[in-house]
């Protein structure tokens, strides 16, 4: 109980309540004044005059649009703080990108985000401690951190792409804020889970995943990333549309495989900024669970197909600058599908790209 008291939920549920109880009580005492001064004021002047236009709006519509602002105005300073949080963050996580290991993120906070910031404050000091020892090549040292800021900074965007929403948009009602921040919530739990997860994957050469295997609804899994990175592809003005068989089950590790199609989507919003659209498809064939992510931007050149799911392969050199690309994602992609016992293929050409995930399918029962 003290530890969820503690949690970054739990302080947004308390800045709600906060922040509608001090707007509630500034309206009331707007409404106290204005009955005092309305009650001094002459027929036909200046401050008659506008008490008939609210009387005419409707006192309840005008003090409840006076409770709303406030109400916003109140959240918005609470939230500041942690708007600070996911800044100081994001500046770690460049710092690491940039091979600054003795850069440590300092928060005050003794929630989520101060773990977060433990967790990226020790995978500086584990990757400093391995290069310094010569556990990794220099040759792929600078791919190495790449592909670690990369996959810290995919969850991040979402969290703060909502957060300004929040933010921004005064129109949303209570509820909505909650949805957004909700999803908010579970992308920064994620970003943790990577934060731990991230420095072993690095050491990854033939050994294998540890994973444990559930029945999972792939449907679900396709439809909550898809919502988690509206932002990022509302940023790069696309638009995805969803072609999604209900209930498609397999059996595997749900936060592995939610790697796998984060890593695709990401992929696809990164190469597909020339095109309109991304499509993600997912059907059943026989006895296979197919998932298929489409985008109509750059081309993957025949030369470079047969290698794009080997390790720190990057292909065409200006794609790979332009793009910050470090040849890592794809390759754990491949890692975790085939320890699902599944395959992933690529298919390009002036149309499209296909990436094609097939896993075994499993009844629901």
């Amino acid at each position: 109980m003290v530890k969820w008291l503690r949690s970054f939920r739990a302080k947004i549920i308390g800045m709600f309540a906060l922040s509608s109880l001090l707007s509630g009580l500034l309206t009331y005492l707007i409404i106290m004044l204005a009955k005092q001064y309305y009650s001094t004021v002459d027929y036909g002047s200046t401050g008659h005059a506008i008490r008939e236009f609210i009387r005419t709006i409707g006192d309840v519509y005008v003090f409840l649009f006076i409770f709303i602002v406030f109400s916003f105005l109140f959240f918005y300073m609470l939230m500041k703080p942690y708007t600070t949080y996911f800044n100081k963050i994001s500046k770690g996580i460049r710092q690491l990108a940039q091979g600054d290991f003795d850069y440590q993120v300092k928060l005050s906070s003794k929630d989520e985000f101060n773990d977060i910031a433990n967790d990226i404050n020790r995978t500086s000091a584990r990757l400093k401690e391995a290069i310094e020892k010569g556990e990794f090549l220099e040759s792929s040292k600078d791919h190495l951190i790449v592909n670690l800021a990369h996959d810290l900074r995919t969850p991040l965007t979402s969290v703060l792409g909502y957060i300004e929403i929040i933010l921004k948009d005064k129109t949303l009602g209570e509820e909505e804020k909650m949805h957004f921040l909700k999803i908010a919530f579970n992308k920064s739990q994620r970003l943790e889970r990577l934060l731990d997860e991230l420095f072993e994957i690095t050491k990854m050469n033939d050994h294998m995943y540890s994973i444990e295997k559930t029945k999972i609804n792939i449907s679900a899994l396709l439809y909550q990333l898809a919502e988690e990175m509206y932002p990022i592809f509302e940023k790069s003005s696309l638009h995805l549309r969803q072609d999604i068989q209900s209930n498609l089950m397999t059996l595997g590790d749900g936060d592995l495989l939610a790697r796998v199609f984060e890593n695709l989507l990401t992929n696809a919003n990164r190469y597909g900024s020339d095109g309109e659209f991304i499509d993600i498809r997912a059907f059943q064939e026989n006895q296979e669970a197919i998932i298929q992510v489409i985008n109509y931007g750059s081309i993957i050149a025949d030369e470079d197909l047969p290698h794009i799911f080997d390790m720190f392969y990057t292909g065409d050199k200006s794609r790979t600058m332009q793009k910050n690309k470090s040849g890592l994602g794809l390759f754990i992609a491949k890692n975790i599908i085939e320890q699902h016992n599944g395959t992933i293929t690529a298919k390009s050409n002036l149309k499209q790209t296909v990436f094609e995930v097939r896993l075994t399918s499993s009844d629901d029962e």
